[in-house]
């Protein structure tokens, strides 16, 4: 098994990771010779699942993966211990990741890192992983859902996010409403207060394998924990370019994020 890259998009590639350790410390990372998975079922991050991904060519150069696994390689990784490691390399001239084995023979990330000022520097950090195999990859699998009753492009992250951070001292249950006439509302309440914030004139984009509803004037509620939006809204560190907001009454949340060919899908199961 092998693997060695040059890391070529080093802020994006933090961007990712710092944005997942918002929802949960671990992942799944899948490389095949096209494509980087990164995986959060719900068994890892209690109920609130990612699933994302985006093309090789995007982050890395020089690419490089054999395995007997039909050149795919997946293992479990700390995120805050890759974050370290890319944080540190911010300001690199180069930047090598390859699996190797530490001094205990255990798999481990080596990210060598080359600076340059007044004179070149190298730093190489080792980032724990844990392979798994094919048939423990097989076991972790993307929901299946139903078609959405509503569906709707969200404004702008960094608004709802201002908003949601004032709602989340009212109540731990955030209630989210949508129809296709572009409407979003989204509120929270207790015993002494209730809190609405309405977005309108939103746009509704056509989702592949997604059968229209019929009428403007379907609508959708879910309501769903707070915390986990919160955690869901730092996908704004990536700056997508649009977030498909998609509601299935009494199941779940889908939130698609996509920017160029990175996509990011997330799952919130709803309070009943």
């Amino acid at each position: 098994m092998r693997f060695k890259t040059k890391i070529v998009n080093v802020p994006l590639f933090t961007n990712i990771v710092q944005t997942l350790e918002k929802v949960h410390k671990g992942c799944v990372m899948h490389l095949t010779t096209e494509k980087i998975e990164f995986i959060l079922a719900s068994e890892m991050s209690d109920g609130l699942q990612v699933w994302g991904g985006i093309n090789v060519a995007s982050l890395f150069e020089d690419y490089r993966i054999e395995s007997m696994n039909n050149n795919e390689l997946s293992f479990e990784i700390i995120l805050g211990h890759i974050h370290k490691a890319l944080k540190s390399a911010q300001f690199a001239t180069d930047v090598t990741m390859k699996l190797t084995k530490n001094q205990k023979g255990l798999p481990v990330l080596s990210i060598s890192i080359i600076t340059q000022t007044m004179q070149t520097a190298t730093i190489v950090q080792e980032v724990p992983i844990q392979v798994i195999s094919a048939a423990q990859l097989s076991n972790l699998k993307e929901p299946p859902l139903p078609n959405p009753e509503v569906y709707i492009l969200m404004p702008q992250l960094k608004l709802v996010q201002r908003v949601v951070d004032r709602m989340k001292n009212v109540s731990a249950t955030l209630k989210i409403e949508a129809n296709m006439a572009g409407t979003l509302k989204l509120s929270v309440c207790n015993e002494a207060t209730n809190i609405s914030t309405l977005f309108h004139n939103l746009e509704h984009p056509q989702i592949e394998d997604t059968i229209p509803p019929r009428s403007a004037d379907i609508q959708a509620e879910v309501s769903i924990d707070i915390k986990k939006f919160i955690g869901f809204l730092h996908t704004s560190l990536i700056r997508p370019a649009n977030v498909i907001l998609c509601i299935c009454e009494e199941r779940a949340l889908v939130l698609h994020v996509l920017l160029d060919d990175l996509y990011m899908s997330y799952f919130l199961s709803v309070l009943i």
